[in-house]
């Protein structure tokens, strides 16, 4: 019975760091295309922490969100995921004092990098790797 245990534990411990490996690379590439926007007006500047914050609250949120919503089809999950870290960024951002015009605007910009990343990212891995 014991040796049974530690086997599912190695499983689901396997299991989850995968689903953290894959939605860290969705948060990086998201946030290397976020940066290249911002970057691209001064208005859109924003300070340094705020992209190492992106990453690190991110990936919790996306890790999180891709747990509960492994069984989902592909679509689904990407947009599940989009949505959940787009807006728990964006909350997070309002809170934070940013403007509700600029929380907003890229609430719809990062909706969008975030669903296309996610979705190709977890198109190239295999279902398995979920």
């Amino acid at each position: 019975m014991r040796r049974k245990n530690k086997e599912i534990r190695k499983i689901e411990f396997g299991k989850f760091f995968r689903i953290f490996v894959i939605t860290l690379l969705i948060i990086l590439i998201f946030t290397f295309i976020d940066a290249f926007i911002h970057s691209l007006k001064k208005e859109y500047s924003v300070p340094d922490y705020y992209f190492k914050n992106k990453i690190i609250f991110g990936t919790l949120y996306g890790f999180f969100s891709l747990l509960i919503i492994e069984k989902k089809n592909l679509w689904k999950k990407a947009f599940i995921f989009s949505v959940v870290v787009s807006i728990l960024l964006q909350i997070r951002y309002f809170l934070e004092g940013y403007p509700i015009d600029f929380v907003f605007g890229f609430l719809i910009i990062h909706f969008i990098i975030l669903v296309l990343t996610s979705f190709i990212v977890l198109k190239l891995v295999s279902p398995k790797q979920l």
